[in-house]
């Protein structure tokens, strides 16, 4: 069967029945991918956020090590700066003078004890001569007696030997306590200003700083070290959680450092979290949009497809061909349940001189019209197609011959009365023949179409602008 192409320049793209046909063979696909892509959108935030916590929980240890560094460097660094200190008064010759050889107590608390503690928070000074005998000795800016024996001198001489034996620089450090309290301890030998050597007499000098909370407070906020502790060891024992702790020469713990270091993860995951999940939600709503619109666009391309197939395009009901195939289903219904048909054959009376009169346009505008008002006086469920140039035919379903001359009659009258618009201003009249058979039951819709068509011609043969029966 030679397959009926429909074209519409208006609608901008050909179809054909072999069109509908695939695409009612062929559906759109469901939206189920839709599902499918937002699940795989699901799995590939769920690994992003897996592969994130991943990162940071590895950055963790990281970031413990590193804090524990920089602690230990900050407590380098301050030793070093002590040490500096140090070093420029054991070279000042007026020092060895004021300290050691005429102890001039005012003289050292002004050059040495207030100035050192306010500007560096150096708490102990101390001149001793070679036999370890305290000469001078300032805490906290102020003269105070003390005694061999309470200066622990057993535990200091490791660093007096210690500066002793080394080579320039002179000056060692290390971590002492003193009365109950830790103290970060440099000992330097006083050194001639003109020749740069160590004095004859072997005296030294210990500058010291105490460490408490006020120190360690400086620290933290000096070498940014957030939340770091201090806290003194009993009995040299170290605490299991200490992270960094402070030894003297003998390697008993004098004190211990932690603090509480912010897991990446808990910093960062959420700042992570919170914009990934962000920019996944975006994209799901943009491939749900895209998607969703695609399926729409498709739906709507396939039904106006199937609608340039199985439409005609001038008076949008059905084509011959669309007839054709709901016809023969109704047929097929109606012989299973013993139903009544009646088939009505209308063509338009003298048609050709309205084309050739107004032309073709003024011809359309009459046949898209009188689909239009065979379609209002028809029913819902009847069948009607245009199956020629100025043909129509109407399946009615379920009705006899009575019902079928009454929906013709109707139809007649109505397109005889009405007045069809014109280009030219003046309204046209027109008048229609209709054709009438009745289904018998048996015959097929080809037999049924010849029959009602005959009694069209026997319609127009008798005058037109009247209804036949077969």
């Amino acid at each position: 069967m030679v397959m009926k192409t429909i074209m519409s320049e208006q609608r901008g793209f050909t179809a054909s029945s072999a069109d509908a046909e695939y695409l009612l063979t062929h559906p759109v696909p469901s939206r189920s991918v839709i599902p499918l892509i937002l699940s795989l959108f699901g799995v590939s935030l769920v690994s992003i956020i897996g592969l994130v916590m991943l990162t940071l929980v590895s950055m963790e240890g990281l970031t413990e090590d590193n804090f524990k560094q920089r602690v230990k460097t900050a407590f380098n660094i301050e030793m070093i700066r002590q040490q500096g200190i140090l070093q420029e008064y054991s070279y000042w010759d007026e020092a060895h003078q004021k300290l050691i050889v005429e102890p001039d107590e005012d003289w050292a608390k002004d050059n040495l004890g207030a100035y050192l503690q306010e500007t560096y928070g150096i708490d102990l000074v101390w001149a001793f001569t070679s036999d370890m005998q305290p000469v001078m000795t300032l805490t906290d800016g102020e003269q105070v007696m003390i005694s061999a024996s309470e200066l622990q001198l057993s535990d200091l001489q490791t660093l007096v030997q210690a500066a002793v034996d080394s080579d320039m620089p002179h000056i060692v450090s290390g971590y002492r306590e003193f009365f109950g309290t830790p103290y970060l301890v440099s000992i330097g030998m006083f050194l001639d200003e003109d020749e740069m050597q160590k004095r004859s007499d072997g005296t030294f000098l210990l500058f010291a700083y105490r460490l408490d909370d006020h120190k360690i407070q400086r620290v933290r906020d000096e070498y940014l070290l957030p939340g770091l502790r201090f806290s003194t060891v009993n009995n040299g024992e170290q605490s299991d959680s200490a992270k960094v702790s402070l030894y003297n020469s003998q390697g008993v713990s004098l004190a211990n450092l932690n603090w509480d270091t912010v897991s990446p993860s808990d910093k960062y995951f959420v700042r992570l979290l919170l914009p990934v999940v962000l920019i996944f939600i975006v994209m799901a709503l943009l491939t749900w949009r895209l998607l969703v619109g695609e399926y729409a666009n498709r739906q709507l391309y396939s039904s106006h497809l199937i609608d340039m197939a199985t439409k005609d395009f001038l008076t949008n009901i059905s084509n011959r061909r669309e007839f054709y195939l709901r016809a023969n289903h109704e047929i097929s219904r109606s012989h299973r349940e013993q139903t009544s048909l009646a088939l009505l054959m209308m063509d338009l009376d003298h048609f050709k001189k309205i084309n050739d009169s107004l032309g073709h346009s003024a011809g359309d505008d009459v046949l898209a019209e009188f689909a239009r008002l065979v379609q209002e006086n028809i029913r819902e469920f009847d069948i009607f197609g245009r199956v020629g140039g100025e043909e129509f035919a109407v399946l009615l379903v379920a009705a006899d011959l009575a019902k079928a001359e009454e929906i013709g009659e109707r139809i007649r009258r109505v397109i005889g009365e009405y007045a069809f618009p014109s280009l030219s201003g003046s309204p046209l009249q027109c008048t229609v023949s209709v054709g009438v058979a009745v289904w018998d039951g048996e015959e097929a819709l080809d037999r049924l179409m010849v029959r009602s068509d005959e009694a069209l011609y026997t319609a127009k043969d008798n005058g037109r602008n009247r209804v036949s029966v077969a």
